[in-house]
Order: structure tokens, then sequence, then C-alpha cells
């Protein structure tokens, strides 16, 4: 059996990606747990990430794979009878653009919507984040299904590579206005409920981040939270 020893963090949303791609496979693995709130040991940048980021995964104690998406396709890859992975030409396709567009373009909104805390900037992040939510919409609704799937997941009834890859995100996705106003953060909610173009994304949203590998590979929401204002506040000042 192949060894495998993760490098990761549960406060590290591309670190999530491996542990839930893990869980799905029932792989077993030794994680070690890496502060991200100090500089990375010596020992670290030499042997495991010249880059100092996680994850990293340590395959039968020689041979090291980084970056997120590479180490969750490998995962996949060790055991293709979890169906991570679609094997149909055009839903990989699809599932390698949706993550890309989430990374590209979503993320960083979500991001700069969370950073920045006058009220009026932020809000022009969300609307700009708004739009590119509208683009996702689109790709989940014209997603390649087999006949019959008719499932909340990307591409149906089946958890697959693209709910594993932009899922820690979606679990995070309440970061955008965590720091404005409640009223803000409720009346954005609202909002995206009342947009018809969004019904697609709130659905898979709203199902992909219950999902227990989801959950469990992250810390709770609100220390997820609490974590992110030191670093938020720290941005600001």
């Amino acid at each position: 059996m192949t060894k495998l020893t993760l490098y990761t963090s549960r406060t590290c949303p591309f670190a999530n990606r491996a542990v839930v791609a893990l869980a799905e496979t029932q792989q077993e693995y030794e994680a070690v747990d890496i502060d991200l709130r100090t500089p990375r040991p010596d020992w670290y940048l030499k042997d495991i990430n010249p880059y100092g980021q996680v994850p990293a995964l340590k395959v039968d104690d020689k041979d090291v794979i980084i970056e997120s998406l590479f180490v969750a396709e490998y995962i996949s890859d060790l055991h293709p009878e979890a169906g991570l992975f679609p094997t149909d030409p055009l839903q990989r396709a699809q599932t390698r653009y949706l993550v890309h567009h989430w990374g590209s373009h979503v993320s960083p909104l979500v991001h700069k919507s969370m950073i920045t805390l006058d009220p009026v900037e932020s809000a022009k992040f969300r609307e700009s984040l708004v739009v590119e939510l509208e683009k996702i919409d689109k790709l989940l609704r014209n997603a390649s299904r087999a006949e019959g799937e008719t499932g909340a997941y990307f591409l149906g009834d089946k958890f697959t590579f693209a709910d594993l890859a932009v899922g820690p995100f979606l679990y995070r996705f309440f970061l955008a206005t965590s720091f404005q106003e409640k009223s803000v953060a409720e009346e954005f909610e609202a909002s995206l409920y009342a947009n018809k173009n969004l019904k697609r994304f709130l659905e898979w949203r709203d199902h992909v981040r219950q999902r227990p590998s989801i959950r469990n590979a992250s810390l709770p929401q609100e220390t997820l939270e609490g974590l992110y204002r030191k670093y938020v506040i720290k941005t600001e000042n």
C-alpha cells in the first residue's frame, strides 16, 4: 500500500482539498500540521516545499507532490473506484474549467470583499462578485450529465472533483461579508436568493458545503471568522 504523509493546515482551503480527497477515497495517511502563522521551518523549505505552502504530499517517504489540485488529483487517481475524477472527456474539461474560473475570477473577489472594510468599496467588490457568480451558475446549468442525473452536485447525484476542489471555498463564502455590519451580510444573502440567475449556484453551494468531508476538513466557521478577523485587521493597518 502506498504510504502518504500530508503536510497540511485546517485553516487553509487549499490544504482542505487534499484532506477531502483523502476522506472521499478512504485513503489512510499521516497528517503533519503546519502552523501558517509563523515562518516555515528550514526543514520544510528544504525537504518538502521551497515555497512554504500547504498542502504537500510525501509519497512512500521519498517523492513529494505540491500544489493543491495536483495533490488532490493524484489521490483521486490512486482510487479510480471512488469516481472522483470523471472519465468522460467533456466532463473532465468542464470540471477543469469550473475550478479554473472559480480560482481566477471568484475567489479574488470574495477575498477583496472580505478584507475591504470600507462599506462602499466592499459593496463594489460584491457587485462584481455577483456578476462572476452568474457565470458560475451558467457553467453549472450547462454541465454535461449522464441521463437521469438530477442531483445538486456539479455532475448530478455524485460528489466529484469539481465539488471537492471548490467546496472548501464554498464553505468560506460567508467571509465575503463577515466584517461588515450584520445587516449588510443579511441583505447580501437575501439578494443572492432573489436573483433568478443564481438559483443553480445557490443549490450547489448550499449542498456542497454541508457534505461531511468538506465540513470536517476545515475548522468551524466561527473559529475561521475569528482567525480571519485578526488577518483583516492586520491587513487594514
